[in-house]
């Protein structure tokens, strides 16, 4: 198998006669409706976009007692900071 081509390998390349060589413009317009990755960035700001938007849901209380243990918890900070504060 490997000497398969060895009577072609070393022959010169003239190029296709019939048509014209095309340009690197032409080339990348007629390949440019297949884009594998159109839209992806797109889709990956979308799901960045959600889950910023679930993981605030899930930081906030479900409920009163919740908002209010939380409240408690800033209230105390505010009055341990107060206390912490050298006087002028």
């Amino acid at each position: 198998m490997k000497d398969d081509y060895k009577d072609i390998i070393d022959l010169p390349y003239n190029g296709v006669k019939q048509h014209r060589r095309m340009s690197m413009y032409e080339r990348a317009a007629q390949l440019s409706p297949f884009a594998a990755l159109t839209g992806h960035n797109d889709m990956l700001d979308d799901t960045a976009r959600t889950k910023e938007e679930a993981d605030r849901e899930n930081d906030m209380p479900k409920d009163f007692e919740e908002w209010y243990a939380v409240l408690m918890q800033m209230t105390e900070q505010e009055s341990l900071d107060a206390d912490n504060e050298p006087s002028a």
